[in-house]
């Protein structure tokens, strides 16, 4: 009997759209958890590590600039001991880095290494980890807050994205970017939407994104973190850092949430050339690796007893599985950072 091809186009399509109609009215009837007027938790509980391989450079200048507009406790910048003489010579322009910023450094380029280099050093009750071409808005930290002073099952809060343009782009760069851009957009439009429905996510953005510094600096998961491998063990692997802790987060019982509102919302750069569609590519290979991981090593997300009561499916169980099934090439990307 041949296979029913335009069933399975049809049931597919189908799928596809009736997703698309659920996310737009999730998508509208989103609403952020906006900051208490009095909150138990202030900037002053935020330690931000920003792991950076050049160490130095104007984007990371702007965004050492606005973190510490926001004022949190300190800001633990770590690099490559290569680049040590680089980042110091940036710092000492600085005024506030002799007091507000500390700096460490690993052997080799590794984020992974270089994120556990600095959370045994953070003091405070959330770790925030940003990317070293972010600027953000100085009321960023009063929204990432704000879902961990509702519930103490919240263990990570991203926030929404937004592409920085560039002064005077050239045509083609105005082509590369209004592809970021739709990214980002879209990006933001479905872990809002997600998030409404039964707060999942697919992936907890690095670029920006709070958790609890208790989560991180739990042996189990440096060791984890440091050690996880790929096709059966034989590579050890260093990407994906974000995708990794989402699944921690999922796998351990945490609740996450994302903060979908202008003043939580942080601007960054992405390629503006040819090196966008090679970003893609690494963005794709990252969510294929980590939905096989979820779905057949770790396999919690089959096992929906085990997580914690909510309205739907819970945590990032419809996030991840629904995004591994999408046909739409270009929809995968989305998902990822």
């Amino acid at each position: 009997m041949p296979f029913p091809f335009m069933r399975a186009f049809i049931a597919l399509f189908l799928y596809r759209y009736l997703r698309l109609v659920v996310n737009l009215f999730s998508f509208w009837t989103f609403k952020p958890i906006p900051p208490p007027e009095n909150p138990n938790l202030t900037p002053q509980d935020v330690t931000v590590i920003i792991p950076t391989l050049e160490g130095c450079g104007d984007e990371l200048v702007e965004t050492v600039r606005t973190v510490l507009d926001n004022r949190p406790y300190e800001i633990l910048l770590v690099t490559i001991e290569a680049n040590r003489k680089k980042a110091e010579k940036m710092l000492s322009a600085m005024p506030a880095s002799k007091s507000r910023i500390r700096l460490f450094t690993v052997t080799h380029p590794n984020k992974r290494r270089q994120m556990t280099r600095a959370i045994p050093e953070v003091r405070t009750a959330i770790t925030i980890f940003a990317d070293d071409d972010v600027s953000w808005p100085r009321t960023v930290l009063h929204w990432i807050l704000a879902p961990f002073e509702k519930d103490e099952r919240y263990g990570g809060v991203v926030t929404c994205q937004r592409l920085r343009r560039k002064v005077a782009p050239t045509l083609s760069q105005r082509i590369w970017c209004f592809l970021g851009a739709l990214y980002l957009e879209r990006r933001n439009f479905d872990c809002a939407a997600t998030t409404h429905i039964d707060g999942g996510l697919p992936c907890m953005s690095g670029r920006t994104v709070a958790y609890r510094s208790k989560i991180l600096q739990d042996e189990g998961f440096t060791y984890a973190f440091t050690n996880e491998e790929w096709w059966f063990g034989k590579y050890q692997l260093n990407a994906d850092d974000d995708n990794f802790i989402t699944r921690w987060m999922v796998n351990h019982g945490w609740e996450t949430y994302m903060q979908y509102h202008p003043e939580a919302e942080v601007k960054t750069i992405l390629e503006d050339n040819a090196r966008f569609l090679k970003q893609c590519a690494r963005w794709s290979r990252s969510n294929w690796r980590s939905n096989l991981t979820s779905m057949f090593h770790e396999k919690n997300i089959w096992h929906l007893g085990v997580f914690p009561p909510s309205p739907a499916i819970p945590d990032g169980t419809s996030g991840q599985v629904v995004d591994f099934l999408r046909f739409d090439g270009i929809d995968r990307l989305e998902t990822q950072m």
